[in-house]
């Protein structure tokens, strides 16, 4: 997307406040232009103390603004004309200084209320679009990344487009002010203020393609120490206890460097670009002075005109940097936008299905399955990979338990990803109750499903709500009752505050078989007609697997359950055990047909168990 049509698309964000963008921008112009009459001002005060000029200088009228109001106040000043000058102009200016303070809060105060409403707007429309986005997004892309993107990236949105609309409205109206009071003051020297513009465009357009650049590797880098962050806060533990301080202090020192290397080139670029405007105005301002000042003694001038003129073009520069300095928050804000937008643009997952479901039977037939893991172009991530999947036929019974085991990387959490829809097939169907999954709502069959996995996710809210999640309004005799089946109610009891304690981040306050059992009671609260058990028991101690594996059973009762499990001690009761070996059904059958068959499972059923007798 060109720069163009990108900024539009920013300033289309702030369309639905078009009402308090013009009182904004109208109050910052009406602030700038308050610096500029109380520039003109000084004409009246200096020509009023020359002796040359007296008080004929100060009864002129310098502004409409003083002319209209010596009319307004007129019956009530005094009729002496030299007492009315003298009372006008600290008046005036008396008048300008307050309009300045109220234009200044109303355009301070706008565009911080837009800025922060804008930031919220995008931030909330790029959360939206996680939730929905297909979980080969996040195989391919750093938590850090999408962190950074969303808590640092729509900031700098923000500011690119109000932040820099107002410093172009405020210094625009400045700068033309000023210089409109160079040319009614001395045409002749305006002029030649005006003959480095075009130089001074030339440089605006350099630099800006560099700090183009500058900011996306700048984006890119933070999104990396976000990342580094994430990773070795998270994994503190395993950090600690194989030693690698000095490892992630390498890494996490190397993204600061990287950052901090960008941002001195930033700075260098903007002080270069800003300090070259501020030499040719220099050089500018010093001929000025010297053309004046002979101007003045040949009495061109007047000393008010003098000292309006020179106050003016000095004034001008401040106005004239900022906008030569505009271009360094308009490229980075393009370049945020291009990640913020490229985030909110992003595919979500596929929804085209239309039918609905109360209440499944749970019968699941696989027929010729096969599964590529994708790039972020949609293409298998190796065109001579083996799929995952290849070609797998499997019928599943409404209440029947199946396990699937196999070496790792043999596709059974592929194949448990396949029915709730987070991957979809790359050839062949899957059907619940008959009916390809596709035709489905993603909600209405996500509703038949509940998981219990390994890695327990819980949030940062209280058990009960932990136990409720997803619902809109819980019910606290089904979370007590979730909880007793899961064998979850003692604990929680005995926690301060019972049902309303806090979970802490990721439950890290419970023990694994504590988490485990809230996931079964979650699961348990869900109700729903298929459950998929992703090694629910591997990492757990012999009493904690005791307690979960008696509340597992209560959950798969009436329930096609499909299970994935490592220790094959826990499935000998299956109703059917399948055997996956490189994304291929090898085996099929129950525990005592498997072990007689005397095949991969046998194999690896005996070896466990001599594993554990050792």
């Amino acid at each position: 997307m060109s720069s163009r049509l990108l900024y539009l698309r920013l300033l289309r964000q702030f369309r639905p406040y078009a009402g308090i963008v013009v009182v904004t921008l109208l109050a910052v112009g009406v602030a700038a232009a308050t610096d500029v009459l109380l520039i003109n001002q000084l004409k009246n005060v200096i020509d009023a103390l020359a002796p040359s000029h007296g008080m004929a200088g100060v009864q002129a009228p310098v502004t409409g603004l003083l002319a209209k109001a010596r009319d307004v106040l007129a019956p009530l000043l005094p009729s002496d004309p030299a007492r009315v000058a003298l009372w006008t102009i600290p008046a005036v200016i008396l008048g300008l200084a307050v309009m300045r303070m109220f234009s200044s809060f109303v355009g301070e105060y706008g565009a911080a209320w837009l800025s922060s409403r804008v930031q919220a707007n995008l931030r909330e429309q790029m959360f939206a679009r996680i939730m929905r986005l297909p979980n080969g997004f996040f195989d391919l892309s750093s938590t850090g990344t999408t962190l950074s993107r969303v808590a640092f990236d729509a900031a700098q949105v923000a500011q690119a487009v109000l932040n820099v609309v107002n410093i172009a409205v405020r210094d625009s109206v400045a700068t033309i002010g000023y210089l409109a009071t160079l040319f009614i003051t001395d045409w002749q020297l305006a002029l030649f203020c005006l003959g480095l513009l075009p130089l001074v465009a030339a440089i605006v357009t350099f630099t800006g393609r560099r700090m183009r650049h500058l900011s996306k590797s700048a984006q890119a880098a933070m999104g990396e120490l976000t990342n580094v962050l994430d990773e070795s806060i998270s994994g503190q533990r395993v950090v600690k206890i194989f030693g690698g301080q000095n490892y992630e202090q390498t890494r996490f020192d190397s993204v600061v460097k990287t950052n901090r290397q960008l941002a001195v080139k930033h700075a260098a670029t903007s002080a270069l670009n800003s300090g070259i405007i501020m030499l040719l105005i220099g050089i500018t301002l010093s001929s000025v002075i010297y053309f004046a000042l002979i101007r003045s003694q040949a009495g061109a001038l007047s000393p008010g005109d003098f000292v309006t003129f020179m106050s003016a073009l000095m004034a001008m520069q401040s106005p004239i940097k900022s906008l030569t300095k505009i271009n360094e928050p308009v490229q980075r804000g393009l370049a945020a936008a291009e990640s913020v937008f490229g985030l909110i643009d992003t595919e979500t997952e596929a929804d085209t299905g239309t039918r609905t479901l109360a209440r499944a039977e749970g019968r699941l037939q696989l027929e010729e399955v096969s599964f590529h893991y994708r790039g972020a172009d949609g293409k298998p991530l190796s065109p001579d990979a083996r799929p995952a999947l290849d070609r797998v036929s499997l019928d599943i019974a409404a209440g029947e338990t199946v396990a699937l085991v196999g070496s790792s990387g043999s596709g059974k959490t592929t194949l448990a990803g396949l029915l709730p829809r987070f991957y979809d097939v790359s050839s062949g169907a899957i059907r619940l109750d008959g009916v390809d999954l596709r035709e489905y709502t993603l909600a209405s069959l996500r509703q038949q499903i509940a998981l219990v996995s390994q890695d327990v996710v819980l949030f940062n809210d209280t058990l009960a709500a932990n136990i409720a999640y997803g619902d809109p309004a819980p019910s606290m005799a089904r979370i007590e009752a979730a909880a007793r089946a899961a064998h979850a109610h003692e604990f929680i009891e005995r926690q301060p505050g019972g049902y309303l304690a806090p979970v802490g981040e990721n439950g890290l306050r419970l023990s694994g078989g504590q988490r485990q059992r809230l996931a079964i009671a979650r699961a348990l609260y869900k109700d729903a007609p298929i459950l998929i058990l992703d090694e629910a028991t591997s990492a757990l101690d012999t009493e904690s697997e005791r307690l979960v594996q008696s509340a597992l059973e209560v959950l798969m009762q009436g329930r096609t359950t499909v299970v994935i499990a490592h220790r094959l001690s826990t499935i000998e009761n299956a109703d059917r055990i399948v055997v996956l070996d490189g994304g291929r059904i090898a085996e099929a059958g129950s525990h005592a047909a498997l072990l007689a068959h005397n095949g991969i499972y046998s194999r690896l059923y005996q070896t466990q168990k001599s594993v554990q007798a050792a």
